[in-house]
């Protein structure tokens, strides 16, 4: 699909996205203030951007699990202001979600201004990219309020593999049904 897929306004442009399994350019879905429901939007073809994947003032939205199942690359060839992710005033989106995302091959993530977005410090962005240094995420909602479990932490038959992050040794997952996997 493409080159560059703009989706705004309407949430039935996303129809466009059906039977995408690449989107050569950027992926861009924002400015849809009326809330809606996703459920019926499911794009589980899609497994690479080869520029960058931007969400902006998305209402209703809640999560990118389902939107995208699949996607496993954000190539970054071509960047949003040095960055290859961007989630910014999605007031409704409460994870991330996209757990079979493996590789941003280039440039930082920006996730800013999400007031319920949770399962941000159980996501081990270094796995992802190469360099964190650049990621910028700031303004969401804090992970006290947030409570994320990762699979089998309830149970104590913990499921997700262990990493460090600013001397946190902790579980690793996207949502509380789905481990975050490594790179391999």
């Amino acid at each position: 699909c493409g080159p560059n897929v703009d989706i705004r306004n309407d949430i039935h442009e996303l129809k466009r996205l059906e039977n995408c399994t690449v989107v050569e350019g950027f992926l861009q879905i924002l400015l849809i203030s009326k809330a809606e429901d996703y459920r019926n939007f499911r794009f589980p073809k899609l497994t690479v951007i080869t520029d960058y994947l931007l969400l902006f003032r998305v209402a209703g939205l809640e999560s990118l699990s389902d939107l995208f199942p699949n996607l496993t690359v954000i190539r970054g060839r071509n960047l949003f202001y040095n960055y290859a992710l961007v989630i910014f005033e999605m007031t409704n989106l409460k994870e991330i979600g996209l757990h079979n995302l493996r590789n941003i091959t280039r440039g930082a993530i920006r996730i800013e201004k999400n007031s319920d977005l949770c399962y941000l410090s159980t996501v081990d962005w270094s796995l992802i990219l190469d360099a964190v240094s650049n990621n910028y995420i700031v303004g969401n909602k804090p992970p006290k309020e947030c409570g994320d479990l990762c699979p089998g932490t309830m149970e104590e038959k913990p499921l997700c593999e262990k990493t460090s992050i600013n001397n946190e040794y902790n579980y690793r997952c996207w949502t509380t049904n789905h481990c975050q996997k490594s790179k391999n």
